[in-house]
C-alpha cells in the first residue's frame, strides 16, 4: 500500500536518498560483523554519479528490504538526504503527500531558475544582437561615404571621358579634312605633271623642226616662257608631292614610337582578309550580321541607309535618334566596336548625338559619309578586320576590294 501510494513521487525527487543508501551499504560491507544490504546495490558502488537508468531498480530494492530501509531512515541526517528523502525511508502515514508538496515547490524553484537562465541568455543575445546593429549601421555609414566618393569619381572619370571624346572627334574631323586635303595635293600633282609632260613634249617637238617649217616660232624668245613655265610647273609638282608625303606620314603616324610604328606596319599583312562566316551562314543573312557584331572586327555603318530604312515614317533627327540607342544597344549586347557615319557636321543636333559605347562620325563639309566610310577602311591596320553596314552598291563594290565584310542594313537592322 505504501508503495502504490508513493509511485506518484517521480525517482529523481528520490535521488539523495538513494545515494545515501549506497554510501551506507558501501561502508557497512566494511564493518565486522558487516552491515546487511541488497545485493544489487554493489553493482554501484563504484559509481561517481548514479545513472537516471538506475534510480528506479535502487528504489525498488530498497522498498523491498524493510529492515534495511529502517536503518537508512534512522541514519539519514539532514546534510545528507533531503526533506523528500527522509520522508520516504521513514515511510510514515502520509509521507507521500508531504513528498508531493515538497517536490512541486522544488520542481518549482527549478524551473524558476530555469526561466532566469533563460531571460539572461535572451538578454545577451539582445545585447549582441544590438552591438552588431550598431557595427552594421557603422559599416553602412562608412560604405555610403565609399560609393559617393566612388560616385564622385565616377562622375569626374565620365566628364573627363567626354572631354576626350570631343578632342578625338575634333581630331579626327581633322584628319578627315587633311586626308582630302592630301587627295586634292595628289590630284593637284598629277595635273601638274601632265602640264609639264606636255610642255616638255611641245617644246621638243617644236626644237625638232627645221626653221623653215616653223614660221610661228621664228623668235626663240618665244620659247622661253614655255621653258619657265615649265620649271614652274616642275616645282610645284615637287612641292605638291612632299605635301602630299608629310601629309600622309601624318595620318598614318599612331601614337607608338617611330620603332614600333616601323615595327607594326612590318608585320600587317599586305592584304585584309574578310572574317569568316559559320558553314552554311548566307553572308546577307541576320545570322551572318550576329556572328560579325560578336567578333572584334571593326563595324562601320552608313547611318541614314539603315536609319531611313528602319524608321521611315519618322523624322530625320528621330530616325538618327532611334538607330544611335539600337547601336549602343547592340553594343552592350555583344561588345561590338561600332562607328556610324552620318552626311553633315553642320547639322542640328549633331554634337548631341555623341554616344558613351559607340562613335558617332559626321562627314566635314563637301565631303559624304561615302567617301568617309571608305576612308576608314583605308585607314585601319589591315590586320584588323571590318565589317561596313549599309545597302549602297559603290560601297559595297569598294570595300570588298579591301577585304571588308558587307552586312545589308535590313540584316542589321534584324538583330537591333
Amino acid at each position: 500500500m505504501d508503495e502504490q501510494q508513493g509511485a506518484g513521487i517521480e525517482h529523481r525527487h528520490l535521488r539523495s536518498a538513494l545515494e545515501f543508501a549506497i554510501l551506507m551499504a558501501a561502508e557497512g560491507q566494511k564493518r565486522k560483523p558487516a552491515l546487511p544490504f541488497p545485493k544489487d546495490l554493489k553493482p554501484l558502488f563504484n559509481k561517481a554519479r548514479l545513472p537516471n537508468s538506475a534510480l528506479g531498480r535502487l528504489r525498488r530494492c530498497i522498498e523491498g528490504d524493510p529492515v534495511f530501509r529502517t536503518r537508512l531512515s534512522a541514519g539519514a541526517l539532514p546534510e545528507l538526504v533531503d526533506e523528500i528523502g527522509q520522508l520516504w525511508l521513514a515511510g510514515d502515514e502520509g509521507w507521500e503527500l508531504q513528498a508531493s508538496v515538497l517536490a512541486s515547490v522544488a520542481d518549482a524553484a527549478v524551473e524558476d531558475v530555469g526561466l532566469k537562465t533563460q531571460l539572461k541568455r535572451a538578454e545577451k543575445r539582445r545585447e549582441a544582437a544590438e552591438q552588431a546593429a550598431v557595427r552594421a549601421h557603422a559599416e553602412l555609414v562608412l560604405r555610403d561615404e565609399v560609393v559617393q566618393m566612388q560616385s564622385s569619381e565616377i562622375d569626374e572619370l565620365r566628364a573627363e571621358l567626354v572631354k576626350s571624346e570631343e578632342i578625338v572627334f575634333e581630331i579626327r574631323t581633322e584628319l578627315l579634312d587633311v586626308r582630302m586635303d592630301v587627295r586634292h595635293a595628289r590630284d593637284r600633282e598629277a595635273a601638274a605633271e601632265a602640264k609639264w609632260v606636255t610642255a616638255n613634249d611641245q617644246l621638243t617637238a617644236a626644237r625638232r623642226q627645221p626653221a623653215l617649217q616653223q614660221p610661228a616660232l621664228q623668235q626663240p624668245v618665244l620659247l622661253e616662257p614655255v621653258l619657265d613655265n615649265s620649271a614652274e610647273v616642275a616645282a610645284a609638282a615637287s612641292a605638291a608631292r612632299a605635301l602630299a608625303e608629310q601629309l600622309e606620314a601624318l595620318l598614318l603616324a599612331p601614337t607608338a614610337t617611330e620603332g614600333e610604328t616601323s615595327q607594326a606596319r612590318d608585320n600587317q599583312p599586305i592584304n585584309r582578309t574578310p572574317v569568316t562566316l559559320p558553314g552554311g551562314v548566307i553572308g546577307s543573312s541576320s545570322e551572318a550580321a550576329e556572328h560579325l557584331a560578336r567578333s572584334d572586327a571593326q563595324m562601320l555603318v552608313d547611318g541614314y541607309n539603315v536609319a531611313k530604312l528602319g524608321w521611315p515614317n519618322r523624322l530625320l533627327e528621330r530616325q538618327r535618334a532611334a538607330l544611335l540607342d539600337a547601336l549602343e544597344n547592340l553594343a552592350r549586347r555583344f561588345g561590338t566596336d561600332v562607328t556610324v557615319v552620318f552626311d553633315g557636321a553642320s547639322i542640328v543636333g549633331a554634337y548631341a548625338d555623341r554616344r558613351r559605347l559607340i562613335r558617332v562620325v559626321y562627314s566635314p563639309e563637301g565631303v559624304i559619309a561615302d567617301d568617309v566610310i571608305r576612308n576608314e577602311v583605308k585607314r585601319l591596320p589591315k590586320n584588323r578586320a571590318v565589317v561596313v553596314v549599309t545597302n549602297d552598291a559603290e560601297i559595297v563594290r569598294d570595300v570588298r576590294a579591301d577585304g571588308a565584310n558587307v552586312v545589308p542594313s535590313n540584316a542589321l537592322l534584324a538583330i537591333l
